[in-house]
């Protein structure tokens, strides 16, 4: 059995204090990485899942107030914020038109292992659409365009993933997990030839 629930169906696109958060944890990421961009590559280069992650997260995001548009305190699970700053580094380092190249299935990359069952779905995501999502990360979280994106992704994702397993993802976990997967792929180099 495969299940797979992406829960983004009847979402209201307005100034929720949800949605504004989504918009809030993404663009303090973007910011972020704008102003300490090897700081955040040196983040990612550790697993988000890690028990250190929080702390070395907690030192990253010192010195970054001004990212803050206003003087209030922002939360986020790891996935979310890691996936962020996932997105605004794949932004900052790969030219926009050649992310679907770079993120497309290469035999001549490394293998990359995947972590848990929910970054081999993304892996395995990223690969066998790697149009569409490059076309995710055009669009801005939480609004109706995102949505259309996630939908040419969502018949992808039974795809990849295995044999009994479930997930439930709600779309910002789904684009961070996705971005997630697509600068561990970007960032794996290519087997060298003999």
């Amino acid at each position: 059995m495969i299940a797979l629930f992406v829960l983004a169906a009847a979402r209201v696109f307005s100034n929720t204090p949800e949605n504004v958060a989504i918009q809030a944890v993404h663009n303090f990421g973007a910011c972020a990485v704008s102003r300490t961009p090897q700081g955040a590559r040196e983040l990612l280069a550790s697993d988000y899942r890690a028990a250190d992650f929080q702390a070395r997260m907690r030192a990253y995001l010192k010195g970054h107030a001004r990212c803050m548009p206003f003087n209030g305190a922002i939360g986020s699970r790891e996935v979310l914020f890691a996936g962020s700053l996932a997105e605004a580094l794949l932004k900052a380092d790969v030219r926009r038109s050649q992310l679907p190249q770079r993120i497309a299935f290469d035999p001549q990359r490394a293998v990359i292992a995947a972590r848990s069952p929910a970054e081999e779905m993304a892996l395995c995501t990223v690969f066998e659409a790697p149009q569409a999502t490059a076309r995710l990360f055009e669009t801005q979280p939480a609004t109706s365009e995102e949505d259309r994106a996630v939908s040419h992704i969502v018949d992808v994702l039974p795809r990849c993933l295995k044999k009994q397993t479930q997930l439930t993802l709600n779309t910002p976990a789904l684009r961070s997990l996705l971005a997630l997967a697509a600068y561990r792929i970007v960032t794996t180099p290519r087997k060298a030839t003999p």
